[in-house]
């Protein structure tokens, strides 16, 4: 009996790894120009992310992924795509024009159905 509890213990942490694996994301300074800054919200995952969320910055426009598309309002925009997931192995870029370059973001994601991993504070 202590031996098939060990041996389910070391399977969940084993595991557990994997499940705790998620979608990351990172920010970077593309341009700046007239006081406008592009902000690059590069995200990578191992599980197909269909829809990307940020908040955080006053959004001022949004250049969206081929195959992608952005709504934004105030300080909160989606990216959402129906046959270009960000896929395995994978980076896509998300680009943000803000006022706000230093702001900190908070970026989740979904996939096709639920959301994938915890939300990523960039």
């Amino acid at each position: 009996m202590k031996r098939s509890i060990l041996i389910l213990l070391a399977l969940f942490v084993a595991a557990a790894p994997a499940w705790a694996a998620g979608p990351t994301a990172s920010k970077a300074v593309k341009a700046e120009s007239d006081g406008i800054t592009t902000l690059a919200v590069n995200v990578t995952s191992s599980e197909e992310v269909y829809t990307v969320t940020i908040t955080g910055a006053a959004i001022d426009d949004v250049r969206a992924p081929k195959g992608w598309v952005g709504v934004a309002s105030g300080n909160h925009v989606m990216f959402m795509t129906g046959e270009n997931p960000v896929k395995s192995g994978n980076t896509l870029a998300f680009r943000i024009m803000t006022t706000e370059p230093s702001a900190a973001l908070k970026v989740s994601f979904r996939g096709k159905d639920d959301p994938i991993g915890m939300p990523v504070d960039i």
